[in-house]
C-alpha cells in the first residue's frame, strides 16, 4: 500500500494559521467591522502565510545550487491592492533577473505546491520585469493585475525598477492602454450585465461594481502614472465628491462581498434573490408600507452602483 507523504511542518502551521486567522476575521466581519478593514485583515494574513511558505520553501531547496540573489515576490490582483476576499485568489509574481528562470523554476514549484497544500487558490507566474512589461501590453488581464503590483519579500531595488519600467511603458502607450482596458471592461459588461438594474447582479463584474471602481484605478495608472483615487483627486482629475462616492461604494459592496463569501464557504460573488432576501434581513433593513426590507436593500445597492457606473464612465471619457 502507497503511503502518503507527510505534509512539510510549515504548510501544517499555515494551515492552522488560515483555518484561524479566517475564523476570526468573520466573527470581526459579524460584529460589523468595515468591509475594507476584514479585506485589509486577510491581506495580512495572507501575507503571514505566503511569508512563511516562501522561507520554508526555500530552506528546503537550500542544498540545491544556490538561487540567484536577485528575487522579488510580488502580490498583484486583489491581494496586491489589499482587497482580498475570503475566498479569493491568491496572485503572485516571483521576479527574477533575465536568463535566472530555469534556476527559480524549483522554488516556484516547491512554494506552488506548499501553498495548495495550505488551502489557499493560487496563481503563480514567474517573469523577468521586461517579460512582464512584455505581456501586459500584449494582455489587458495581465496589465491591469500588474496595476496593483506590491512588494512582499525580496529585491527592493528589482521591484521599484520593475515598477518604474512599468509605469513609464504605460504612460508611453496610455491611448492604446485605454482603449484596451475599456474593451475588455465592455465585454466583461456584456458577459455579466451591462446595466446597474439587475435581478441577480455580480457584485464584483455586473456594471457599477467592484470592477469598475478598479477600472478608475486601472486608467489612472495608464494615464497618469497613478492609480490611487486619492491622489487622483489631488491631482485634479476626480472631484473630491467623487472619491467620496467611491469610497462610499467600494466599502458597500467589499462588505457585501465578504459576506457572500463567509456564507457561502467559498468564492461567491453573485447576489442571487435568495441572498438579497437573507442580506437584507441580516442587516436590518427596515419594512414599511411602501417597500420591502429587500427593496430597501436594492436601493441602496443600486444607489451606488449607478453612482460608481457614472463616474467610471465619465472618468474613461475625460482621459
Amino acid at each position: 500500500m502507497a503511503t502518503v507523504p507527510s505534509l512539510n511542518p510549515a504548510v501544517l502551521a499555515a494551515r492552522e494559521k488560515l483555518q484561524q486567522g479566517r475564523q476570526r476575521l468573520r466573527e470581526q466581519h459579524e460584529q460589523g467591522s468595515p468591509g475594507i478593514q476584514v479585506c485589509a485583515g486577510l491581506t495580512e494574513l495572507y501575507d503571514e502565510i505566503i511569508h512563511d511558505l516562501y522561507q520554508a520553501a526555500l530552506a528546503a531547496l537550500a542544498e540545491d545550487p544556490p538561487l540567484p540573489s536577485s528575487l522579488a515576490l510580488v502580490a498583484h490582483s486583489g491581494y496586491g491592492r489589499r482587497e482580498i476576499a475570503p475566498y479569493s485568489d491568491v496572485d503572485l509574481m516571483l521576479l527574477c533577473a533575465a536568463g535566472m528562470e530555469s534556476q527559480v523554476a524549483p522554488l516556484a514549484q516547491l512554494l506552488t505546491q506548499f501553498v495548495y497544500d495550505t488551502g489557499l487558490q493560487l496563481g503563480l507566474t514567474t517573469r523577468t520585469a521586461r517579460q512582464a512589461w512584455d505581456l501586459a501590453f500584449k494582455d489587458t488581464h495581465i496589465l491591469t493585475s500588474l496595476v496593483e503590483s506590491r512588494l512582499l519579500i525580496g529585491d527592493e531595488t528589482l521591484f521599484q525598477r520593475f515598477m518604474e519600467g512599468f509605469r513609464r511603458r504605460a504612460l508611453r502607450r496610455h491611448r492604446s492602454s485605454i482603449l484596451a482596458i475599456s474593451k475588455a471592461r465592455r465585454e466583461e459588461q456584456q458577459q455579466w450585465g451591462s446595466t446597474v438594474y439587475l435581478l441577480k447582479p455580480n457584485v464584483k463584474r455586473s456594471r457599477g461594481g467592484l470592477r469598475d471602481i478598479q477600472l478608475v484605478r486601472w486608467i489612472g495608472f495608464v494615464r497618469y502614472g497613478q492609480p490611487s483615487p486619492e491622489q487622483l483627486m489631488r491631482q485634479g482629475h476626480i472631484s473630491r465628491e467623487d472619491r467620496e462616492r467611491l469610497h462610499e461604494a467600494s466599502e458597500f459592496l467589499l462588505r457585501l462581498r465578504n459576506e457572500l463569501h463567509f456564507h457561502a464557504g467559498k468564492s461567491q460573488d453573485h447576489l442571487d434573490r435568495s441572498e438579497q432576501v437573507r442580506i437584507a434581513e441580516l442587516l436590518d433593513y427596515p419594512q414599511d408600507e411602501h417597500l420591502l426590507p429587500i427593496e430597501h436593500f436594492m436601493r441602496d445597492y443600486f444607489q451606488h452602483t449607478s453612482q460608481v457606473r457614472y463616474i467610471a464612465t465619465h472618468f474613461q471619457a475625460s482621459t
